[in-house]
């Protein structure tokens, strides 16, 4: 498979898939009715792209770092080529580069996708099928008068490919299990499925989600515990792929009243629509294709924005029934930071785990009064108030990026 992005390596020009580029270009360009706007956008994308390719053909002067960068890089491919038994993957955490046999990989794909309260083989791609229902959804909101007609272009599909599933080893687990990926982008309801989502996402008031660290950090160094509480964490166990359909509806239905502020979108169809872009998660492996039956896929667009709206519904239900009051409840994601007395661990874990047979609960508690969460350690001190430490998880590769790399600027900044 090779290195993965991170490595923010200069690429050779030829080995740059420009077909792909173009044709996502003249996707987007599409998008604008207007055809005059569509040429000269057009012309002006291919002036740039011809003007790169020309310099970096005929940029003979390099920096030791380039040369040293292209070496490097020249003789892992060849490796790699030359060791067709060998895979170099991305890690699922901590941005390290796991090297695994071909066939211990291709071994894990196939145990998982051998789960059939999952993934149900099928004996051809749906593509044509789920495009056709994809763009039946669009004329429909377009002559109900529901999207304009700009909406409806962009949400129009005439070149959709069955999305290529892939795991990314756990390297902070035991045996390094694999997260299933699938990348949807080309998939038929893609940008259906953003539509729906951020519509959804919109209406989620969120009394527990956590910002960022620098917010939460801000917070958890002003909070005092009882005494005798504690701090655990918890974690949902493969939390999108866990989320059953009925869930989201029922979810759906119960926060109607926010949701449809944000839309003029009918209940019913509404619903139809998100089962569609649930339903429509396939992907084909070594050959062969998967329908998704069970959850949500980890690459749909519309799967962060239900596990959002689960986990909200899910708290506001549970918490109510826990026979202490948390002084606190935190969410990042699948991730609860929250204080407890110290004897009611089971009884917390109990309760988060009936919510949904699905819907399972791991939980870390706190060692020596330290308990690390997201980028940081939080440290439980004698009186019972909370300091934090910057941590740094031990599957973390320690490598950052370059401020001079060609990134975009706002995530140089974020990592500075």
């Amino acid at each position: 498979m090779g290195l993965s992005q991170k490595f923010a390596l200069p690429t050779n020009i030829a080995q740059i898939p420009f077909h792909h580029l173009l044709a996502d270009i003249e996707s987007i360009l599409k998008t604008n009715p207007d055809t005059s706007i569509q040429d000269r956008t057009r012309c002006a994308i291919a002036n740039s792209v011809q003007n790169y390719i020309h310099y970096n053909k005929n940029m003979t002067q390099k920096d030791e770092l380039t040369k040293f960068c292209e070496k490097a890089t020249k003789i892992t491919k060849h490796f790699f080529r030359e060791n067709s038994d060998v895979l170099a993957i991305q890690s699922d955490k901590g941005n390290k580069t796991v090297i695994m046999p071909t066939d211990e990989y291709k071994q894990k794909m196939l145990n998982m996708l051998a789960d059939d309260k999952t993934y149900l083989p099928i004996p051809r791609h749906p593509t044509s099928r789920y495009q056709r229902t994809n763009n039946e959804f669009a004329k429909r909101l377009l002559n109900l008068n529901l999207i304009d007609k700009q909406t409806a272009t962009r949400l129009t599909t005439y070149n959709a490919i069955c999305s290529r599933i892939y795991g990314q080893p756990k390297a902070h687990k035991p045996n390094l299990p694999l997260r299933p990926v699938v990348p949807s982008m080309t998939a038929p309801a893609y940008n259906l499925s953003k539509y729906m989502g951020k519509i959804i996402q919109n209406s989620i008031e969120s009394r527990y989600n956590i910002k960022d660290s620098f917010t939460f950090c801000d917070f958890i160094n002003t909070v005092t515990l009882p005494p005798d509480y504690i701090l655990i964490s918890l974690d949902v166990t493969s939390l999108f792929t866990s989320i059953p359909k009925t869930l989201v509806t029922h979810n759906i239905i119960k926060q109607w009243e926010k949701i449809k502020v944000y839309t003029n979108i009918n209940l019913d169809l509404f619903i139809e629509i998100v089962e569609f872009c649930i339903d429509s998660s396939y992907c084909k492996y070594n050959g062969q294709h998967f329908q998704q039956i069970f959850g949500t896929a980890m690459g749909n667009p519309i799967s962060p924005t239900l596990a959002d709206l689960v986990m909200e519904t899910l708290l506001d239900t549970v918490i109510p029934l826990l026979t202490f009051k948390p002084p606190f409840l935190k969410k990042y994601v699948d991730d609860l930071l929250l204080a407890l007395p110290a004897n009611q661990l089971n009884h917390v874990l109990e309760t988060f785990n009936s919510y949904n047979e699905h819907i399972q609960f791991t939980y870390e508690m706190e060692s020596n009064r330290r308990l690390p969460f997201l980028d940081m350690t939080l440290i439980r001190q004698e009186n019972q108030s909370i300091k934090t430490e910057w941590d740094m998880k031990p599957i973390a590769s320690g490598r950052f990026l370059d401020y001079y790399s060609f990134h975009p600027l706002h995530h140089t900044i974020n990592m500075a």
